[in-house]
């Protein structure tokens, strides 16, 4: 392998090439080329780039997805929410492989498991789940852990014991709860079931939420996302989350890394504030998105930076990548232990202030770095909705206009907000939560300056759906109406 070499400008970048190629790319890039001699305060951006997905893996069995589809049928989820809830499941079983598997768990004060884990087949779970009713309370966190059992292979003696088990190697575990969040029976509180979704998470199962209805309770299934290392969706129709399960889909089929652990190494006179939606981890790393083939996963930071003498290289940040690779990204055997990757330090050359000013900037860390604002706008706009002070919310996106100006995609979704935010507050402070989670952990395609962000039902589908812009979070693409010819 060739080793790592520094690039000069604004950026540390390493590719490591394999006989392949299939290395990830890991870039350190500064929105400044330089640093001035006083000091100064400077965003970077700390990316993970996958390569783009060779044919002859195309061509390969794609790796088995194992899936559990927990399903509230508690009293609050009666009538619509739940109606649209089982379509949900519907369409997840009919998007599988017969080598996949699944399981659907319904829960309301008691878990009921309508179909154990076994080869999907879309005709059985129709079956399995005709003739469902909602009531009782809302057992949430027994109706997901019922579901982590499943693919656990725990047996109902078993349940709530503490089992050393993991998820076979070669395959990809998830539950996919859906719910309106209202956990009433059971263990309750958010960080409890939080922990026990990241716990979950290192025995190879990770966690997607779907709110539906209009009273879900997005900051408990957001949490359950975060801490599971899933992703988190929600919408009222089955038509509104249609789009969202193709894109979990195609997100589970398309895994390069999971469970990326990022270190960061300040050099001397430098401290590091990450930005944003950061998910830390109890051993000083940040946890990134997992990463698709051809996308990119990163973290923006923030690094203050002391004093330095006019002429030198002033060493500012290096940072180490642990992650797992998927089956079918390495030439070798695969395997489930950790790789380990290494960022070069990013060094930058220290000039007089005057200098510092004038310097460019790198238009792809200031627009990451508007995103990021952007998101913590949202979150205070969400908390005046949830105050009822929709018109100090109104004057915040106002405000908010001349800062995405010139960036297209934030321009239009503070549009679609405040319009939202003008008809239906109570749904507005849900997409602005959402929204806030996106700006932070959204993956990124590689060529994304080339690619339309999506503005309606006639989005074009060029790349996969998990690497949309979308302008609202809440829902997907309709499904097309058919050509009545």
């Amino acid at each position: 392998m060739n080793a790592p070499t520094n690039l000069p400008g604004s950026e540390s970048t390493s590719a490591i090439p394999s006989p392949l190629d299939l290395q990830p790319t890991l870039l350190i890039s500064s929105l400044r080329t330089v640093v001035p001699a006083g000091g100064c305060t400077i965003d970077a951006l700390v990316r993970v780039q996958a390569p783009v997905q060779p044919a002859t893996s195309l061509l390969a069995p794609r790796q088995p997805l194992r899936l559990s589809v927990v399903v509230d049928r508690s009293g609050s989820m009666s009538g619509e929410p739940l109606n649209e809830a089982l379509r949900c499941v519907n369409h997840i079983a009919s998007r599988l492989q017969p080598t996949d598997q699944i399981a659907v768990v319904l829960y309301d004060s008691h878990v009921q498991l309508p179909v154990p884990l076994q080869p999907a087949n879309a005709t059985t779970v129709q079956r399995a789940l005709a003739g469902v009713e909602s009531g009782g309370n809302t057992a949430l966190f027994d109706g997901w852990h019922a579901g982590v059992d499943q693919l656990l292979g725990i047996t109902a003696g078993q349940l709530g014991l503490e089992v050393p088990s993991h998820v076979p190697s070669g395959s990809l575990s998830r539950v996919i709860l859906l719910s309106d969040g209202q956990a009433n029976n059971g263990v309750t509180e958010p960080l409890e079931i939080a922990k026990h979704c990241a716990k979950a998470l290192t025995q190879g199962v990770s966690t997607t939420t779907v709110g539906l209805g209009r009273g879900f309770n997005e900051d408990l299934m957001i949490g359950m996302a975060r801490s599971g290392g899933g992703q988190q969706y929600y919408g009222q129709t089955a038509e509104d989350l249609y789009d969202n399960f193709d894109e979990e889909l195609a997100l589970l089929q398309s895994l390069y890394l999971r469970q990326l652990h990022l270190k960061l190494t300040p050099a001397d006179g430098v401290i590091v504030e990450p930005l944003g939606v950061v998910e830390a981890m109890p051993n000083g790393q940040y946890r990134l998105s997992d990463l698709a083939w051809g996308a990119e996963s990163w973290l923006l930071v923030r690094l203050h930076v002391g004093p330095a003498t006019v002429g030198m290289q002033k060493a500012l940040l290096a940072a180490t990548l642990t992650a797992q690779v998927q089956q079918g990204a390495k030439t070798a055997a695969a395997t489930v232990q950790p790789s380990i990757w290494h960022f070069p330090m990013l060094t930058l050359p220290v000039v007089v202030d005057a200098d510092w000013h004038g310097a460019a900037k790198d238009e792809t860390v200031a627009n990451r770095a508007l995103e990021v604002a952007f998101g913590e706008q949202a979150a205070l706009a969400r908390g005046l909705l949830m105050r009822g002070r929709v018109a100090d919310a109104e004057r915040l996106f106002a405000a908010l206009e001349p800062q995405v100006a010139h960036h297209p995609w934030l321009q239009n979704k503070l549009s679609s907000l405040r319009e939202l935010a003008r008809r239906d507050a109570d749904m507005a402070a849900k997409e602005l939560r959402f929204s806030h989670m996106k700006m932070s952990k959204r993956a990124v395609a590689l060529n994304e300056a080339s690619v339309q962000f999506c503005v309606g039902e006639t989005d074009s589908t060029e790349i996969p759906a998990f690497l949309r812009r979308k302008m609202s979070e809440g829902k997907g693409r309709k499904t097309p109406t058919p050509d009545p010819k």
